[in-house]
């Protein structure tokens, strides 16, 4: 699962962008897929560049407060199976 990002836009850019701050980091945005309009001060959820949805004041704190307090968890893959891995029948006898 992804999660988008929460950044705060600073200026509108040329066009449907805008320049967006996540933590430290300042980042050109896509507006193309918002239904509403944007000022600098206002937060957006944003995922793989492009505003997904424009939070409102309370909802951006929320959810600020909410990432602060939660640790980020480990990334697990139990797709792979544990164990050396099986033999390539076409790699048998190629070397």
């Amino acid at each position: 699962m992804c999660l988008g990002e929460l950044c705060e836009i600073l200026e509108l850019g040329p066009g449907a962008t805008a320049v967006a701050r996540t933590d430290a980091r300042t980042q050109t945005i896509s507006l193309m897929t918002l239904d509403e309009t944007v000022a600098p001060g206002d937060w957006v959820v944003v995922h793989s560049g492009f505003a997904l949805a424009r939070l409102d004041p309370d909802e951006a704190d929320e959810a600020l407060t909410l990432r602060a307090t939660v640790p980020a968890l480990p990334v697990r893959d139990d797709t792979v199976p544990a164990g050396p891995a099986s033999p390539d029948p076409l790699m048998e006898g190629s070397i």
